[in-house]
């Protein structure tokens, strides 16, 4: 059995990409499968040209998540960093060899299923993970942009490991284009299984912000009230009634 729908009128399976338009509405509502390149900074625009160019094969099964994939969406603050997930196995040596064409290059981590590096000052990270997204990926460009729940759920849980306020602010602007806090909690099981999400843990979470009030606000391309984004998740979390 699928996941609960939260409604998503007349996806088109495809995107159009806006340089210059205004905030995006909200990507859920009917004919607004668009995206906002505005909120990329120059060398992130033309890293993405060159993987365009020169590694479509390897990026073909790769899904574009995380803040700049939100920002691409809804265009509301800029994003330079890429984050990527697959649920096929990594071919670290590849992508080494992949990213030496590009120039001289920085690895900041890498595992058994994580790399990131440093490419002319823009971050990529690439996470191989074993949930797969609930809902369908769009293709962009050589690779795929994840669906905004899906994005959602792995705010939450970013939230509730360390709860930094573009994250905060990321999941505040889902939360307002029509999403409810409780859809997402129901979805949570569905996404991570039974049990892996301490959801009492991730609720209190919501009202934490120490973390985040250490961190400068992001360049935000739309006005954003930090306070009343607080008083929010404030409101949304105490009105979550959760099963005992």
């Amino acid at each position: 059995m699928g996941p609960p729908e939260i409604p998503r009128k007349g996806s088109s399976g495809s995107i159009s990409v806006c340089e210059d338009g205004g905030l995006l509405e909200s990507p859920l509502a009917e004919g607004r499968d668009l995206v906002h390149e505005k909120v990329l900074p120059k060398g992130s625009k033309a890293l993405l040209a060159w993987i365009d160019k020169n590694a479509a094969t390897m990026f073909r099964e790769w899904t574009l998540a995380g803040g700049t994939g939100l920002a691409l969406w809804f265009g509301h603050r800029i994003s330079e960093d890429f984050d990527f997930f697959c649920t096929e196995g990594m071919d670290l040596a590849s992508m080494h060899r992949l990213f030496s064409r590009y120039g001289p290059y920085e690895t900041l981590q890498e595992a058994e299923n994580t790399l990131t590096v440093l490419l002319a000052g823009t971050k990529l990270s690439f996470f191989q993970i074993p949930d797969p997204f609930l809902f369908e990926r769009v293709p962009y460009r050589t690779f795929f942009l994840a669906d905004v729940r899906d994005i959602a759920l792995m705010k939450l849980v970013a939230i509730s490991s360390r709860g930094s306020r573009k994250d905060f602010i990321d999941l505040y602007t889902i939360l307002r284009s029509g999403p409810m806090l409780s859809d997402l909690f129901d979805l949570l099981p569905k996404k991570y299984g039974p049990g892996r999400a301490n959801v009492y843990h991730i609720l209190k979470s919501l009202t934490y912000f120490a973390d985040a009030e250490r961190e400068p606000m992001p360049t935000m391309l739309e006005p954003l009230d930090w306070k009343e984004c607080k008083a929010f998740f404030v409101r949304e979390a105490h009105a979550i009634v959760l099963p005992d």
